[in-house]
């Protein structure tokens, strides 16, 4: 079934996380300002819509959350982490024609799965119920083999190049003696980048991306609770650029961390900033955050810090078409169970 374009909008996006100790990080004098007034919607923005129906061929199982999507060549691989837990891969017209579904406590078995990646050798899934691991898959879902894992890792980016090691994302978790936030591993050789600063200890956003592919084999990263984008590379991580939003952003100071969903309720209902979110094509990558009942987009060509468009969708947009899941071409793409959305934005 080939795209069919017609006229609509919509956005979301989600977030991030980090951790530490040994900490190796550059600091950066360049904050962004961040001017929700001046935001324009997406409806405005867009050029063209394309819309993909995805179906589920003869399989047992059907994806019924987008929690990451990733184009690979001629075919779609999408994560789902919570309905029906597992990754699959559709052709470029839409049909299933693979899936890993495998859930228990086996050698090609998951519990939890929680992220993806694609390398040039195959796909690895992350695994993080009890004793993390990753699970290395072929190009057609086949298993083949597993590895230890971060523990309590919520994120993970895997380095392309042969010789390159992994950034874990723990969050902001720092309930026992591990108060690690971003963690590197190169060898088989473990070091903190970033540790969970203290007045964030244990409160984090609902989380989707954290780290985002930039060309060159930089990965950008947007920690959960924390305006500020950070560029890692080499074992190393410096601030890209910190984010201002005034009195949007929320205060974290002295507040009961015993009940994070009540603490997350709070926020929304005070009008703050939550849920945010990093997604990258080439050099192009977006980030996204919700603010009264909003989702806002930036959208950044790196290595430019300055956003070249920030977008707004309302509510009713959203829920039409879905959190944003990915960028292609240089577009938004958004996803929801049985459909992706690609949007073609207005250049300037």
């Amino acid at each position: 079934m080939k795209m069919h374009l017609f006229k609509i909008t919509g956005v979301i996006l989600i977030s991030i996380i980090a951790s530490c100790t040994n900490v190796q990080t550059k600091k950066s004098s360049y904050t962004v300002d961040v001017d929700l007034g001046n935001a324009i919607s997406l409806k405005e923005e867009t050029s063209s819509v394309e819309v993909m129906c995805l179906n589920d061929s003869l399989s047992e199982h059907f994806p019924g959350d987008m929690t990451k999507v990733k184009w690979t060549g001629n075919s779609i691989l999408v994560l789902d982490s919570w309905k029906d837990p597992g990754l699959y891969q559709y052709d470029s017209e839409g049909l299933l024609i693979n899936s890993f579904t495998n859930r228990g406590n086996g050698p090609g078995e998951f519990v939890r799965v929680v992220d993806f990646n694609v390398t040039s050798s195959g796909i690895i899934l992350l695994d993080t119920y009890s004793e993390s691991q990753r699970l290395f898959l072929d190009k057609n879902l086949s298993f083949l083999y597993k590895k230890d894992a971060e523990k309590q890792s919520s994120h993970f980016y895997q380095e392309e190049s042969k010789e390159g090691g992994v950034w874990y994302d723990r969050g902001n978790v720092a309930y026992g003696e591990n108060k690690n936030k971003l963690v590197y591993e190169k060898d088989e050789k473990k070091k903190t980048v970033l540790p969970v600063p203290s007045e964030i200890e244990n409160v984090t956003f609902a989380s989707y991306n954290v780290f985002a592919g930039i060309a060159n084999d930089t990965v950008l990263y947007l920690p959960a609770v924390e305006p500020r984008i950070y560029k890692c590379y080499d074992g190393k991580a410096e601030v890209f650029c910190d984010l201002n939003f005034g009195d949007l952003w929320p205060d974290f100071s002295g507040v009961d961390k015993s009940n994070p969903l009540e603490l997350m309720r709070r926020i929304v209902d005070e009008g703050k900033i939550y849920s945010t979110n990093i997604v990258s094509d080439g050099n192009d990558f977006a980030i996204s955050f919700f603010c009264k009942e909003k989702c806002y987009i930036m959208l950044f060509r790196y290595p430019e810090k300055e956003p070249y468009k920030l977008l707004y969708a309302d509510k009713n947009i959203i829920e039409s078409i879905g959190n944003l899941v990915c960028m292609k071409d240089g577009c938004l793409v958004f996803g929801k169970p049985g459909k992706l959305l690609k949007f073609g934005i207005k250049m300037k």
